[in-house]
């Protein structure tokens, strides 16, 4: 009986809030038709918001881009009073007001907001004033990334002396600062054998660089790939290899058919590079199958190993620590997914996703840059923006890895991070000669591990990737 009657107040209960809701909608619905009919004027957007003309100092106007609602004041070179400028023009829609006002002083060191009202209408334009500046950001010859010395503005590009590239007829690309235009342009072939000059230039800022194409004939790091070359690769790998080959000087890509027919001398080299993106494998077989060209070279990357020589492993190719006998042949990832094309799968928020060190003192997390506010051991590698492909290869920790002491106990690895449900994400394996750092493998199988977005993003956690690497191969080889 007490269960009907339980049954009965919760009906009526639901017609009540029933009632309730439709005589909010009927009042609702009167509000609107009365604005409509009987208030029409009584929210006045007959006007516009649009910013006409900007002028500060008298001299320097603003490019004004309405759609991005942005105002971009340009300002010579070695212009440096931006922290008190004058407003001497400022044109708005008719009848609007402003924040700002002629004859206003403002420091413009940071970028401004101009807050306009007309009406019941409102719109902020972003304000910036930037100096001309004529840098060049990267430059590319015929796949292969050149390291740009910004001090003594230099390019230096490391090809491997049988690349096949004819330097009397290569190809470059560059991208520059922006509003910066480039002298010989970016697409263009020139002679590379000897010093070639580019010339960039915007308005008042113009700079020379000099580029010095070095032949590698024993490269001191190697990015490996199924490519022929480097433009051939996935886009996600593709980055990966420019990386490396533009940050750590001497290094060089290779071909696993280079590799395992002995073409590529590795007499010097002290660190392997193998960041494999590809469906990410439920079992180490899985991997072995799939991955020919990596393990007709084992060979050849056993002695490597085994003499001391240190690997960075990431994405599906963590399963080549097992390979070359760094871990069991059952100690493979159990918790793995992914595998898109480069395509990108997830958009990263205003707190961009992160991992956590074991331990913040470890040498791979050394001069991070830390998202305000976040957890001490928390490592960013993306940004705002950012679309990553979430490629991934880690232990979860179920049967049998129940937790870090099992899973360093199982595999004889260390563990280095984890993710936020308590995954491994990054481990250390041990050298050929049973020690951990010099000749050792360091392992990424976080999907945040990530070098290309196919969306544009402005890069600043993102330039973590770097500093992780230069701190493993510093780690992994002195």
């Amino acid at each position: 009986m007490k269960q009907r009657t339980d049954n009965m107040n919760k009906r009526s209960m639901n017609m009540m809030t029933k009632l309730l809701a439709v005589a909010f909608l009927i009042l609702q619905s009167s509000f609107f038709i009365s604005c409509s009919d009987d208030n029409t004027g009584s929210v006045d957007i007959s006007g516009s918001c649009l910013v006409e003309k900007f002028v500060l100092d008298g001299k320097y106007e603003g490019v004004i881009n309405t759609e991005k609602q942005q105002v971009k004041v340009k300002v010579p070179v070695d212009f440096n009073h931006k922290d008190a400028m004058e407003i001497t023009s400022l044109a708005v829609s008719a009848g609007a007001k402003t924040n700002l006002k002629v004859g206003d002083r403002v420091n413009f060191d940071a970028d401004r907001t101009l807050h306009i009202t007309n009406g019941d209408l409102e719109m902020d334009y972003h304000i910036s004033v930037r100096n001309d500046e004529a840098l060049l950001k990267l430059f590319i010859l015929e796949g292969v990334k050149g390291a740009i010395n910004q001090d003594d503005k230099t390019v230096t590009v490391s090809v491997m002396a049988n690349s096949g590239i004819n330097l009397e007829n290569a190809t470059f690309e560059v991208e520059c600062s922006e509003d910066a235009t480039c002298n010989p342009a970016s697409g263009t072939k020139a002679n590379f054998k000897e010093p070639f000059q580019l010339t960039l230039t915007d308005n008042t800022a113009t700079n020379t660089y000099t580029v010095h194409v070095t032949l590698i004939e024993n490269p001191v790091a190697i990015f490996v790939g199924d490519a022929e070359n480097v433009e051939l690769l996935n886009d996600e790998e593709k980055a990966a290899a420019k990386w490396l080959t533009g940050n750590i000087e001497g290094a060089a890509y290779a071909s696993w058919d280079m590799v395992a027919s002995g073409s590529i001398s590795l007499d010097e080299c002290k660190l392997i590079f193998f960041h494999r993106h590809s469906p990410a494998y439920g079992t180490y077989n899985g991997f072995a199958e799939a991955a020919t060209g990596a393990m007709t070279a084992l060979p050849k990357m056993k002695e490597f190993w085994k003499r001391g020589g240190a690997f960075v492993l990431s994405r599906s190719a963590v399963n080549y620590a097992i390979a070359l006998g760094a871990m069991p042949t059952d100690a493979y990832p159990n918790n793995c997914w992914g595998g898109g094309g480069g395509e990108g799968s997830d958009l990263m928020g205003d707190d961009p996703w992160h991992f956590f060190a074991y331990d913040v003192n470890y040498p791979l997390w050394q001069n991070l840059k830390t998202y305000p506010g976040a957890a001490p051991d928390a490592v960013y590698t993306l940004d705002n923006g950012y679309t990553i492909c979430n490629t991934t290869s880690q232990f979860a920790l179920w049967s049998p890895y129940t937790g870090q002491e099992a899973f360093e106990s199982i595999t004889g690895a260390r563990a280095l991070a984890h993710g936020g449900d308590g995954a491994i994400v990054a481990w250390e394996t041990r050298a050929a000669n049973g020690n951990f750092g010099k000749g050792g493998i360091i392992c990424f199988g976080s999907g945040l591990f990530d070098w290309n977005s196919p969306t544009p993003f402005e890069s600043n956690y993102h330039d973590n990737m770097g500093k992780i690497m230069l701190n493993a191969f510093d780690y992994l080889t002195k």
